[in-house]
């Protein structure tokens, strides 16, 4: 996989899931990891479990088995990733499978089960099946304290200066990188790499949400980094241990007048992604107007065309506005140049998955009070969000 791709891949899992890095919280740890295989003849990955007083939390799995013999329905869109989140409840962990489907991206989050488990019990995922795909096995384990030494941080950039860096309390390991943005100018995304013995294990890309900074002009930011970890062997399966010789790379800033310091692949990648967001949330706008305008008692139709309409946007990235991107980044080799047009494609998409999601959400809320008053209101401060979303990129 390309260095594009990677950053690709850490760009969707925030969009997906809606996170800003900045403020992110640690909360108090609860020992207990979900241990899930997700592709048969790979060593399990583990999620941390938040407590009962946090949201749930997880990752997605793009990577897993397709059952050969299944054979999609008329009108089906591929699945691209299983979703897996978790959460104590009571005296045990609820965790929630979904998947994100679509033609190329993530388009749309599709529920597919919901589980409750105890620590030492199991559980196979089998209506993950229905989508075609190999079902998870998900343990619930206590994973005993980690010790590991703090990583390494190496700075790549002259306008980050790196204040400190601490091991977080938490049942895997995760440290906090505090640094400071030294220029007059705000930052608006980090390229932030983990290597293990000197190669690449993960790729972060934390970015302010909406157009906002991630870092303002002289400001100091708090960044949660997960450690490395690998699936060691154990009597009776696994268990998660630290690996030694770990550095954290900060590769890139990336500033909001669109000017970087150090890699051009990641600046390139960020910049791409704010490109999209603005070509798209410049059409959403009129079709959000368009709905407040439109009267109508049943809230139920328009709810829906409105989807429709939001849906029908293109993910297409136009060809003035990849060049222009392509143009904007010289030093780059015309393989990585290519591939930006994907990288805009995907914030394009994103921006849409937001927006729906966000229906979505507010659908679920009102579910027994859904009026068209209610529905306007939506529609009126979330066209007041993208205006300002818009004004700021």
């Amino acid at each position: 996989m390309n260095r594009i791709r990677l950053i690709l891949a850490a760009v969707i899992f925030l969009l997906s899931f809606n996170i800003h890095p900045a403020l992110s919280q640690q909360p108090a740890p609860t020992g207990l990891a979900l241990e899930v295989t997700y592709f048969k003849g790979r060593p399990p990955a583990y999620q941390p479990v938040p407590g009962p007083d946090s949201k749930p939390n997880g990752a997605w799995f793009g990577l897993f088995g397709h059952i050969p013999s299944w054979q999609p329905p008329a009108g089906f869109l591929p699945v691209q990733a299983v979703n897996i989140l978790s959460r104590v409840e009571g005296d045990a962990v609820r965790i929630s499978v979904s998947v994100f489907v679509g033609a190329r991206f993530h388009e749309k989050e599709l529920p597919v089960a919901n589980y409750l488990i105890r620590e030492n019990e199991n559980v196979s995922t089998d209506d993950l099946k229905q989508f075609g795909v190999e079902p998870f096995e998900i343990k619930v384990s206590r994973v005993s304290p980690i010790s590991t030494a703090l990583p390494q941080v190496v700075n790549r950039t002259e306008s980050i200066a790196v204040l400190n860096i601490a091991a977080n309390n938490s049942t895997l390991p995760s440290y906090k990188l505090q640094l400071r943005n030294l220029s007059n100018k705000s930052i608006i995304a980090l390229g932030i790499n983990e290597l293990v013995n000197n190669r690449l294990r993960k790729s972060g890309t934390p970015r302010g949400q909406e157009g906002l900074p991630l870092i303002e002009a002289g400001a100091i930011y708090n960044h949660t980094v997960s450690g490395a970890y690998n699936a060691q062997s154990a009597p009776g399966g696994y268990m998660p241990d630290a690996p030694p010789n770990q550095e954290i790379i900060i590769t890139t800033a990336v500033f909001a007048d669109g000017s970087y310091e150090g890699d051009a692949q990641t600046a390139a990648a960020m910049i791409g992604f704010r490109m999209g967001e603005k070509i798209q949330v410049q059409k959403l706008i009129p079709l959000i107007q368009a709905a407040l305008n439109e009267t109508g008692t049943d809230v139920s139709q328009a709810i829906e065309k409105f989807k429709a309409r939001v849906a029908s946007l293109s993910n297409e990235a136009d060809a003035d506005s990849v060049s222009a991107l392509q143009q904007a980044f010289p030093s780059l080799n015309q393989k990585v140049k290519a591939d930006l047009k994907e990288v805009i494609e995907v914030s394009l998409n994103g921006v849409k998955f937001d927006l729906l999601k966000s229906l979505q959400q507010f659908e679920k809320a009102e579910m027994q009070s859904l009026n068209a008053a209610a529905f306007h209101d939506w529609l009126g401060q979330t066209k007041e969000r993208y205006e300002q979303w818009l004004a700021r990129l």
